[in-house]
């Protein structure tokens, strides 16, 4: 008994610190990202970033030899002995070992099928990569298993900062895609090191547990395989309907848009791990995921939508006047990692529960229905039609989704609009205020004008949007939800918040 009531307070708790430790070092690890691209735009062509990109994607293409979720084997199993460990490890450095090879003698086909003969150089050294990573320690997966994730952040900020003085100083000199390729190695590099440093496991070859991995992983295997399509398909049509550059474009968008993605994608790693402990309950997990949604909402409705609303200031201050075609593209992915936060999510759910089957449909239909638009959209409308394609996409699956919760978790449409609700609600005001205020870019003005004009903008966003949700939450006489959660996280770390809690009712 006492394990049942503790389970989800203790659950709770654990996901409430993780997304904490989220928060902060993620905001540490997106800043130096930020940074780092800032400078990148302006040293660097569309065409450097098309060339990375492309590059970039081939490299995925064939890690997807070695994507069979082990981590996710591990931590799902709580039985996992040192045995599964190293078989992992042993079936993972084997992997990269045929990778590698695979990368290397392939990458003269890749140059010659996207019709860009600088590939070839970049994609042989890009093996490099896998050559590296396939030492890197399997014990790594317990950060995240017995959900110590400060120590996790600890090693991202580490390697985040490494790769950032290395190839800062590499494109002030080479003024090239190369610095992004030499950091990208360093990087790998430093995380095997301090894998073996941070981690006290230490992992050794066998295989006498592969079939039981392989049974576990293979349909989480063809999952990545059809989520790899989802994220790169777009860049080889475009690539051959408009060329290199506007691959720069639309991965350099792409990127701007997703800061949503990039501080939730770290939540659903605390969630999963979440789910699998309460795996055996669907209605304990049912109540995990109202928890981690409401904050991702909360968080995902004012970044999402704030990012949606400053774009055409924040594209010309902080990348340059030579990339204000993106502005429209910013607009639409940031609009859509709203939507990717909630399939991501739920495909968490699906996984832990052991529905990796259904987690698998889900991606396939958005990949279908993606594809299917793209084909007519992308020549149609440019790459403004990606957005299309992808928004219709991401809605349709997102319905989906929903069912696929409806029937394992009895999750009620009513939540899930309860959820929405009030941040939506903020997040429009906030839209408004910032369009009345902000409408145009100070195209004319200084750099350090233009800066504080998209400052003032971000602050007085993010302070209406906190303001209105929090004047919701009142009026609805402060229930327990993610804004009660979040005051309590502020008030654990920082205090000065405690007023605003309910109090609790001594004979509840």
């Amino acid at each position: 008994m006492r394990k049942e009531v503790a389970t989800r307070s203790s659950v709770g708790k654990a996901i409430a610190l993780g997304a904490a430790w989220t928060l902060s070092v993620q905001f540490v690890v997106r800043s130096i990202g930020v940074v780092s691209t800032l400078i990148l735009a302006r040293l660097l062509t569309p065409a450097d970033f098309g060339v990375y990109g492309l590059a970039m994607s081939v490299y995925a293409f064939v890690e997807l030899i070695r994507a069979f979720g082990f981590g996710a084997a591990l931590i799902q199993n709580r039985q996992a002995t040192d045995a599964h460990y190293n078989t992992a490890w042993t079936m993972h450095f084997l992997f990269s070992l045929v990778s590698a090879l695979l990368l290397y003698f392939s990458a003269p086909y890749a140059a010659e099928f996207l019709n860009e003969a600088k590939l070839e150089p970049v994609v042989q050294f890009l093996c490099l990569l896998f050559l590296v990573d396939g030492l890197k320690n399997i014990g790594l997966v317990n950060f995240q298993k017995h959900m110590t994730f400060h120590k996790e952040f600890r090693l991202n900020v580490i390697v985040k900062l490494c790769g950032f003085f290395v190839t800062i100083p590499l494109a002030f000199l080479l003024k090239s895609y190369w610095a992004m390729l030499w950091g990208l190695l360093i990087s790998s590099a430093v995380l095997v090191a301090l894998s073996y440093v941070m981690q006290p496991y230490r992992p050794w070859f066998t295989l006498s547990h592969w079939r039981e991995l392989m049974s576990f992983t293979m349909w989480l295997q063809l999952n990545n395989f059809l989520s790899y399509f989802n994220r790169n398909i777009e860049n080889f049509l475009v690539s051959r309907i408009l060329g290199v550059a506007a691959v720069g474009s639309l991965r350099l968008a792409k990127e701007s848009g997703n800061l949503l993605g990039e501080i939730t994608q770290p939540i659903n790693r605390v969630s999963y791990p979440g789910y699998a402990k309460v795996n055996n309950d669907p209605a304990k997990v049912m109540e995990v995921f109202q928890d981690v949604m409401g904050i991702m909402m909360v968080a995902g409705f004012m970044v999402a939508i704030g990012i949606f609303s400053i774009a055409h200031l924040m594209v010309p201050t902080l990348l340059g006047s030579k990339w204000l075609d993106i502005i429209p593209l910013v607009k639409g992915f940031a609009a859509i990692t709203l939507i990717r936060v909630w399939i991501g999510n739920t495909n968490n759910v699906l996984v832990a529960l052991g529905r990796q089957k259904l987690a698998t449909v889900v991606v396939a239909i958005r990949l279908l229905v993606f594809v299917i638009l793209l084909n007519f959209l992308l020549p149609e409308f440019g790459l403004i039609g990606v957005v299309y394609a992808s928004f219709i996409a991401m809605s349709t699956v997102s319905l989906v989704s929903f069912s696929l919760l409806r029937a394992n978790i009895k999750l009620p449409l009513r939540t899930v609009l309860y959820i929405l609700a009030k941040p939506a609600l903020a997040s429009v005001v906030m839209f408004m205020v910032i369009q009345l205020l902000f409408p145009v870019h100070w195209a004319d003005s200084s750099f350090i004008v233009q800066l504080v004009q998209l400052i003032l903008s971000v602050i007085c966003g993010a302070s209406v949007y906190i303001l209105v949700l929090g004047l919701l939450w009142l009026l609805e006489s402060r229930p327990e939800g993610p804004e009660t959660n979040l005051l309590r996280i502020i008030d654990k770390r920082v205090g000065f918040v405690g007023f605003l809690l309910p109090r609790k009712n001594g004979g509840a």
